[in-house]
């Protein structure tokens, strides 16, 4: 076994918290933490600089039984739009269909975890993972593809990943087990609300989750399928109207963080495309809030979390005053997932 991971001895286990999300893939164990976007594609030549852009994209390109994957920021760098894959909200057939694609996104990212590792080594692992809070029926599908032995060759890395455990919950309710949860799994006396809300604004997906010390309140629970690709989108079409060419995604998402575009290297503003970009989002968000939760009175504190929790804070906020924005707040569902995997294990 290579010395890269010394942590991970013969015979170990390496718990991983992994959020799998519709725009990027979050993942999580004591000593890591990564992040790649969740677009993948049929990898092709590259005549020019194959080996510094290999290491410009370590472990983004995977093989598998249905060939040679570009895979995150390789896929995005080097691909045309018309050959990338995304998962987006349930699938016509989940099982075959988007659970593979889960599959292939959570090999690459164990693939990048343990990077340097070849020989085909055996490694065991525990997953804890999510699904939008309206697909968590899924959950046993999604259990039956990741669990067993994962043969996992990439640029980087070349193993059997022998996944002896998965654990799947509601996405949001990450958030809330990093709330309630220490690093060690232990309980946090330190939260002391009874009843804690969580929205989770994704790509693709807003979602809530409502805990009531310790019980999930399935009622008050509930997705919407929106996100911030309904900005992403409408920017695009901006951009596409004013300068009649197709932008590349990681322009989009520039200007979306930012309100400005660089147009033959001189910066435009795009603040108010970008603040009527964000208004469905925004509604969207609020129109879910009020419908499982109505006016919020009863609920003590709301966790805002995911990649879109800044774009909405403020609108949230002042109908919400109870809401709280995450520190890291893309990272929190994996960290939670993480939480509980430690707490499940010393149960």
């Amino acid at each position: 076994m290579s010395k890269h991971n010394s942590k991970l001895q013969p015979g170990s286990t390496l718990t991983i918290g992994l959020d799998i999300g519709y725009g990027v893939v979050k993942a999580v164990t004591d000593d890591q933490v990564l992040m790649f976007p969740s677009v993948m594609g049929h990898a092709r030549e590259i005549r020019f600089q194959q080996d510094e852009i290999a290491r410009r994209h370590p472990g983004d390109q995977l093989h598998d039984n249905e060939g040679h994957w570009f895979i995150g920021d390789l896929a995005l760098a080097q691909l045309p739009p018309g050959e990338l894959l995304r998962l987006r909200g349930r699938t016509a057939n989940e099982s075959t269909m988007g659970n593979a694609f889960r599959l292939r996104l959570a090999k690459a990212a164990i693939g990048k975890l343990l990077s340097g590792i070849h020989d085909r080594d055996a490694v065991h692992i525990r997953l804890a993972t999510g699904l939008p809070t309206d697909h968590i029926r899924d959950a046993a599908e999604l259990k039956t593809a990741l669990i067993g032995q994962h043969l996992i060759k990439t640029d980087t890395c070349d193993i059997i990943a022998n996944v002896t455990e998965v654990m799947v919950m509601p996405q949001p309710y990450g958030t809330i087990f990093a709330a309630t949860l220490t690093e060690a799994g232990e309980i946090n006396r330190a939260h002391t609300y009874r009843r804690t809300g969580v929205c989770d604004v994704g790509t693709y997906t807003v979602d809530l989750a409502l805990d009531d010390e310790g019980e999930f309140l399935d009622a008050e629970s509930g997705s919407v399928e929106s996100g911030v690709y309904t900005a992403q989108e409408r920017i695009a079409a901006a951009l596409e109207r004013d300068y009649r060419e197709k932008m590349p995604f990681r322009i989009i998402e520039e200007v979306l963080r930012t309100g400005v575009f660089h147009a033959n290297g001189h910066p435009v503003d795009y603040h108010d495309i970008v603040e009527e970009a964000l208004a469905p989002l925004r509604s969207a968000t609020l129109n879910l809030l009020s419908e499982k939760w109505q006016r919020g009175t009863i609920v003590d504190v709301i966790y805002l979390s995911g990649g879109g929790a800044e774009l909405v804070y403020a609108d949230i906020a002042e109908a919400y005053p109870q809401t709280k924005l995450v520190a890291d707040a893309q990272l929190a569902n994996a960290r939670g997932y993480l939480r509980y995997a430690h707490f499940a294990e010393r149960v």
